[in-house]
């Protein structure tokens, strides 16, 4: 006993103390269940879960997402949203700011909340409706585009949701069929718009839940046997779809366009041949853009046709540049549609058709 004593008052050198191996007591499980008060090293059993629970809240959305809600400083406010929320629209700034491989890197308030400098009453609406389409049936309306009363918020809308590159998700556009069989042709939606057709048919780009015009797109063709890509008046030319032969965009009324198998651009069965272009040039892999509803027509990044060149042979009637128009393909094969524009203002039928800027 005396010499245990001794041992326990024994006073250390400090060449003692930096020779020795420090040894950590094993501590029990049982030892942390043996009261609410206990501790070790200052933690309660009562924080130890309410850590645990943090933890596993933060790693339960998916393997590549550690937190399922981000706290949110939109412009001074501070909101919270689900993470899947904010990448739901892929390739989108916002996804992939929010992927959660940049967390530690984006900007923060003091409060560690992901800063956004944004104004809330712009940013809110834009996920309201994203939290709408998550949730989304066909037994429910549709959800529309966030719209507001004010034109000046509708343009700086539309200006944040292009920043973020959310203009795909938040004003979606879609494929249908017009002419045709359904069973004979595939359709895939966003983010791809891609079709598949085994017959002549005949599809339109319509937009979807908003009221911004398409003004430009580009396609770049597979194998195809024929192919017409156009414009077609809404409200006559589109109205349901209509099964059985018919002729395609640029031969019936209501519709003009670029047949790439002649080389030339038609409109209501007329014909204009078209000197800068070769049909023997459009292969697969060929990217066709057309500007401005038809303005200009470039193949392969080449300008083939302009509407102030082709003034006197080539000139759109008024009654047809005052209305809404929307994208039209006539073809069989496969195609892909890509790069598609909006206009920046709002239109509920018509729509004129410039000249002015070319």
């Amino acid at each position: 006993l005396d010499l245990r004593r001794h041992q326990l008052t024994t006073v250390r050198t400090p060449h003692d103390l930096n020779s020795m191996k420090m040894k950590r007591t094993p501590v029990r499980a049982d030892h942390l269940d043996e009261g609410k008060n206990s501790s070790i090293g200052g933690v309660t059993p009562n924080k130890k879960r309410q850590i645990n629970n943090r933890e596993t809240t933060c790693s339960s959305s998916s393997d590549d997402q550690p937190c399922a809600v981000l706290h949110l400083n939109v412009g001074g406010d501070l909101t919270a949203v689900l993470r899947r929320t904010l990448t739901s629209i892929e390739d989108s700034m916002l996804a992939s700011r929010f992927s959660g491989r940049w967390d530690d890197s984006l900007e923060k308030d003091r409060d560690g909340n992901f800063f956004i400098d944004q104004p809330l009453e712009l940013f809110q609406p834009m996920i309201n409706y994203l939290r709408a389409k998550s949730c989304e049936t066909s037994l429910a309306p549709s959800v529309t585009s966030p719209e507001f009363e004010s034109e000046i918020k509708n343009r700086d809308f539309i200006r944040m949701v292009e920043y973020f590159g959310m203009t795909p998700g938040i004003y979606p556009v879609v494929m249908e069929m017009c002419r045709g069989e359904l069973d004979m042709a595939r359709i895939s939606g966003h983010p791809n718009l891609d079709i598949v057709s085994n017959a002549w048919s005949t599809f339109t780009l319509e937009r979807r839940g908003h009221k911004r015009p398409i003004t430009s797109f580009s396609v770049i063709l597979g194998k195809v046997e024929e192919f017409r890509i156009g414009w077609v008046r809404t409200g006559h030319f589109v109205k349901k779809l209509r099964p059985g032969h018919h002729k395609g965009v640029g031969e019936e009324k209501f519709s003009y366009g670029l047949d790439c198998c002649r080389g030339g651009l038609l409109y209501e069965g007329s014909f204009t041949k078209l000197d800068g272009m070769c049909p023997t040039h459009i292969e697969e892999g060929t990217v066709i853009c057309c500007e401005n509803k038809g303005e200009r027509w470039l193949v392969n990044g080449r300008l083939v046709a302009s509407s102030i060149a082709l003034v006197e042979t080539f000139q759109l009637p008024p009654d047809l540049q005052q209305y809404s128009l929307v994208p039209a393909f006539s073809g069989k094969g496969d195609w892909k549609v890509c790069e598609v524009e909006l206009d920046h203002e709002t239109s509920n039928q018509k729509t004129t058709i410039s000249h002015a800027h070319l």
